[in-house]
């Protein structure tokens, strides 16, 4: 039987975030939902029989928990209808903090959700006001719900470079989430692009050269705490790294529904239009990678989780490797090839350079 892991896309949110440039629509449109939920599920059951057990499901964009239950149930059980789901499937639900309610929570566990992912940004009110998410107590109020509850494998996100985060502040958070709510299993740390960046949020916000401080301490931090990092911006407890999101890193098969998604199969990736006509004509984007594209991947996906082995980056620009080992972007140290911190920041100019 062949294994995959299952993204969903639910495009639906309570709000739109000011920076955000996704495909997804506010949830008050009720209408969309119910199209879209048919749509979702008749492409589940008409789904390629080539995959046969699932061995995660990603319910993603930010705010899927604006789903009703039965409408998350719906979904689970034509998935197990369809698929045969391994002993420890891994099921993770992101979410808004406002949505963790003692009721959704039994509900969630009820339905074979033993993942929740919340989007907290941070803890700083006047960012969240700025960036239309809420406030923090919402963030603290959920925290609770889970410690009343229990809820064994929590992770939760946090986006440095928001306006009127002080330095660091988001560190901070982090310490205080720690010592309070020890279900706390897996910490995102993502680095707000510059072209999503409005330009008056730079007035209000910590300069750049803290932005990298901010982020090796926030590192040290957790890894002093026993959370590996075993991407970038993802740090995790022992076992509790995201299957899915390890899933794509390693070029594994992944099955994908809903509008903007994408799939992997057979070293082929299709992905839906972002735009609702053009999903509900099925109109879908076929990708086959020949050896080269691959192996760019590979290089591009191993630089951001671990390293490059001798083997594989002496097939690379071996001089830039170099001047970029000098400036300290690099590091070249018992034959393998990693970021220093700094590379972190402009990893994407490194892999422009190196390959």
């Amino acid at each position: 039987m062949k294994k995959s892991y299952c993204y969903i896309h639910i495009p639906f949110c309570e709000s739109k975030c000011k920076y955000c440039r996704f495909a997804s629509v506010w949830s008050i449109q009720k209408i969309k939902i119910k199209k879209y939920l048919e749509k979702l599920i008749t492409d589940i059951n008409n789904s390629d029989k080539k995959i046969n057990r699932l061995k995660s499901i990603y319910f993603w964009w930010w705010t899927p928990s604006t789903l009703s239950i039965p409408d998350l149930e719906l979904i689970i059980n034509n998935l197990k209808d369809k698929f045969w789901f391994e002993n420890n499937i891994e099921i993770t639900l992101e979410t808004t903090p406002k949505k963790v309610s003692p009721e959704n929570i039994v509900w969630w566990k009820e339905i074979w959700i033993n993942r929740i992912s919340i989007w907290i940004q941070t803890l700083n009110n006047d960012s969240l006001i700025e960036i239309w998410r809420g406030n923090k107590w919402d963030t603290i109020g959920a925290l609770d719900n889970i410690k009343k509850i229990w809820f064994n494998n929590v992770s939760i996100d946090f986006i440095i470079w928001l306006p009127h985060v002080k330095k660091w502040e988001t560190k901070k958070d982090i310490e205080y989430i720690l010592d309070n709510y020890l279900f706390v299993k897996h910490i995102s740390v993502y680095m707000l692009e510059d072209h999503y960046y409005p330009w008056n949020w730079k007035e209000v916000s910590i300069s750049e050269d803290d932005f990298l401080w901010e982020y090796i301490e926030i590192k040290n931090f957790l890894e002093k705490k026993w959370f590996n990092r075993y991407e970038i911006s993802n740090f995790a407890c022992d076992w509790c790294d995201c299957s899915h999101n390890k899933a794509y890193w390693d070029h594994s098969d992944i099955l994908a529904f809903g509008l903007w998604s994408h799939w992997f199969f057979d070293n082929e990736r299709y992905s839906y239009s972002d735009k609702f006509e053009e999903f509900y004509n099925d109109i879908i984007i076929k990708e086959k990678l020949n050896e080269n594209d691959t192996f760019l991947e590979k290089v591009m996906f191993w630089l951001r989780t671990s390293w490059l082995e001798k083997n594989i980056y002496e097939k690379l620009d071996n001089k830039k490797i170099q001047e970029l080992v000098n400036s300290w972007y690099l590091r070249i140290e018992n034959w393998v090839l990693s970021l220093e911190n700094k590379g972190v920041l402009v990893q994407d100019f490194i892999l422009g350079e190196i390959i």
